[in-house]
């Protein structure tokens, strides 16, 4: 399975997670280009509504443990970047193991 194949399915799976606009991410096969916008998005969402953004959080699964680390971190101004960082991880292995099941591998 190849990086570059996962990325449409990345950016499907983070517009209809975090309810946002269809053209808010790229839809390229460039993940530091996906991840710049999405910390865009993560800063804009927790400033407009903090309270929906960690419900969608823990809806994906995201490690709470972790984003509680980030959180409550002292270097405020990379939150967006790490829980960014988080959320592309989480959703790109969602991403494999449901093609992965598509295919019959598991």
């Amino acid at each position: 399975m190849n990086e570059q194949e996962l990325y449409p399915s990345l950016v499907e799976k983070l517009h209809k997670d975090f309810s946002l606009a269809d053209n808010s991410l790229p839809v390229v096969n460039n993940l530091p280009l996906i991840r710049e916008h999405l910390i865009k998005k993560v800063a804009e969402l927790i400033s407009r509504d903090y309270d929906r953004f960690l419900n969608n959080l823990y809806r994906i699964d995201v490690n709470e443990k972790k984003v509680s680390q980030i959180l409550h971190s002292k270097d405020r101004t990379t939150i967006p970047e790490k829980l960014a960082d988080l959320i592309i991880e989480r959703q790109l292995l969602r991403v494999k193991t449901q093609m992965l099941y598509r295919e019959g591998k598991f």
